[in-house]
């Protein structure tokens, strides 16, 4: 081997190591920024989780106040319901007090 091909070889060595380098830093940015984006979804998956909780106890919440709802409109109904009649029944029985005095 002479002189020219030795320097050649080194030449191409010193290359060889600077592409290894190279590539090395570019995997460790590569590795980086993996786990940043890592870090990011499991962030973005907690505040998925927290928000579909919040929407479920809502949807809950709201189920139960629409239940609530109609179990107080069905009271509602029956008091008006016996009022009517209770107040029915006053109004016929002065009626008939009248009626009766009038006779």
């Amino acid at each position: 081997m002479n002189d020219a091909d030795h320097k050649l070889l080194m030449q191409h060595d010193t290359e060889l190591s600077d592409h290894e380098r190279r590539i090395n830093d570019l995997s460790d940015k590569m590795t980086d920024t993996l786990n940043r984006v890592d870090e990011s979804n499991k962030y973005l998956r907690e505040q998925n989780n927290r928000i579909l909780e919040a929407v479920i106890k809502g949807n809950e919440k709201s189920e139960s106040h629409k239940n609530e709802m109609e179990t107080i409109n069905r009271q509602n109904l029956w008091k008006v319901v016996t009022i009517a009649i209770g107040s029915s029944s006053v109004i016929y029985l002065i009626l008939q007090q009248v009626i009766h005095m009038i006779h």
